[in-house]
């Protein structure tokens, strides 16, 4: 499958377990996740990066952890994480990140690729489904942003900061959505925003922004359901082509043959 360079690669919600076999739903989160690999290897060219948009883990462990790191070194790229409702930030930071948190310290993450910037937040709340950034963290993100402009940049963050229009997940978004969207609504070189934690691909335009999750390499929740449902599509990853200053995408799914990127 020809994806022109560069690009890179959304992984979201892999919910990987301590025990390797454990089944949650009967899947095997870790199966799941080496067949998306595997699917995502046949790309042709190597990504610049992957990103992975947090709940790496089920249940915290360490195990869980450095299997993931393990399993997508087979993508020849590095990869930044984040951390989602079920990850233990504090350890993920140290494992995969190399940071070690203070206690309240959020992940926040900057770097620049391919002529991109990609500002990576920390929307999680210790032993809580739904998300906040804090006023701290929106704080540092003004003024990150407020610098740089003329650099084409990308937030991530595990949090969908938009509702996806169903009644169960619309209660779990980011509590102080509203004002990271106003600041992310005064900076207009910020061309995307992806996430993850809906298990389900959606884009919705808001001002010069694309708002992006990517679905799932473990289950896919039903799309626009007032209740937890199962969707019967694969799991997937996004891939993203990065241009000068515009980007193209596209959703690949386990089985299936990667759509046109647009």
């Amino acid at each position: 499958m020809q994806v022109p360079a560069p690009f890179f690669i959304q992984v979201s919600d892999t919910h990987l377990f301590e025990d390797a076999a454990t089944k949650l739903w009967d899947v095997a989160p870790d199966l799941a996740l080496d067949a998306m690999i595997g699917a995502l290897a046949q790309l042709d060219g190597t990504p610049s990066f992957v990103l992975v948009t947090g709940d790496c883990s089920a249940d915290g462990s360490e195990a869980s952890y450095l299997r993931l790191a393990g399993k997508l070194q087979r993508l020849g790229a590095p990869a930044y994480y984040l951390p989602g409702n079920h990850d233990d930030a504090p350890r993920m930071a140290r494992l995969l990140a190399g940071r070690t948190l203070a206690p309240g310290e959020k992940l926040t993450q900057d770097f620049d690729a391919d002529g991109w910037r990609f500002i990576l937040l920390d929307s999680s709340v210790p032993d809580q489904d739904w998300g906040a950034l804090g006023k701290e963290q929106i704080a540092w993100l003004r003024d990150a942003l407020s610098q740089r402009q003329d650099v084409p940049t990308m937030i991530i963050v595990h949090h969908n900061p938009l509702p996806v229009g169903s009644a169960w997940l619309d209660t779990m978004t980011i509590a102080d959505a509203d004002e990271l969207l106003s600041v992310l609504d005064g900076a207009p070189q910020v061309r995307a925003v992806l996430y993850g934690h809906v298990h389900q691909e959606s884009t919705e335009q808001r001002g010069d922004a694309k708002y992006m999750s990517a679905p799932s390499t473990f289950f896919q929740f039903k799309p626009k359901s007032a209740t937890f449902g199962e969707d019967s599509l694969p799991p997937g990853a996004r891939v993203v082509h990065l241009d000068t200053k515009d980007f193209t995408t596209a959703v690949l799914r386990f089985g299936q043959p990667l759509p046109p990127l647009k």
